[in-house]
């Protein structure tokens, strides 16, 4: 069995916990959750900058269960500072505005499973891979790799506390060096008390950032 993933506990527990959604969050705020992500992939072509960095995940989503309409109110919200307000506030109240008068995406994106709806709501609830692998009943290697899934696909944000950051170095540096087209080649060649579930995380990521700079035009 796979050796289980440390210091896996989502950042900002604490604090994501008193927003977190509920069981029928993520149906109810569907359509707008795509259409600010429609929004934010348009904006990071635009800036020729990765998605992420326009808006994290976790963001994106305390906005669609918030749903602010002022710059003040943004500047509650969590990761948007004074900063982020200034570059994206006005269009991400002008996109909810959109919204509210009948603006939906043009196209949806591949569906997620419902397994991967409450994998992804746990974990914004501040929940750790172990304790989705217990509530779940599922193994923390199943777990994983659907966290992995979910990030090389975009729909979630890989989160560095996820991993130690020396071995998240190691791992980084063995991706530069070898490629990601494969995880053996990559588990071969780290040292013993890296994972599979690590090694999977990261590649992940490469392979999310990779399809990122090949869409977006130079």
């Amino acid at each position: 069995m796979t050796a289980p993933v440390r210091g896996v506990s989502y950042a900002g527990k604490e604090s994501r916990a008193q927003v977190a959604a509920g069981p029928d969050a993520s149906s109810v705020n569907a359509e707008l959750s795509e259409y600010l992500r429609e929004w934010r992939r348009t904006t990071a072509k635009e800036q020729n900058a990765p998605a992420f960095v326009v808006l994290h995940d976790t963001t994106l989503e305390e906005i669609c269960r918030r749903r602010p309409s002022s710059v003040a109110e943004l500047l509650s919200i969590t990761g948007i500072g004074e900063r982020k307000a200034e570059v994206y506030g006005k269009g991400i109240l002008a996109a909810l505005e959109r919204y509210r008068n009948g603006g939906r995406a043009s196209a949806l994106p591949e569906k997620k499973t419902a397994p991967a709806l409450e994998t992804m709501r746990l974990l914004v609830a501040g929940n750790s891979f172990e304790d989705i692998a217990k509530i779940r009943g599922r193994q923390l290697s199943t777990v994983v790799n659907a966290v992995a899934n979910l990030v090389e696909r975009g729909d979630l944000e890989f989160d560095p506390a996820w991993i130690d950051r020396n071995k998240l170095a190691v791992i980084e540096a063995a991706c530069a060096r070898l490629g990601v087209n494969g995880l053996k080649p990559l588990k071969d060649a780290l040292p013993p008390e890296i994972t599979y579930d690590e090694i999977r995380l990261v590649v992940a990521r490469v392979r999310r950032e990779q399809r990122v700079r090949a869409d977006v035009p130079a």
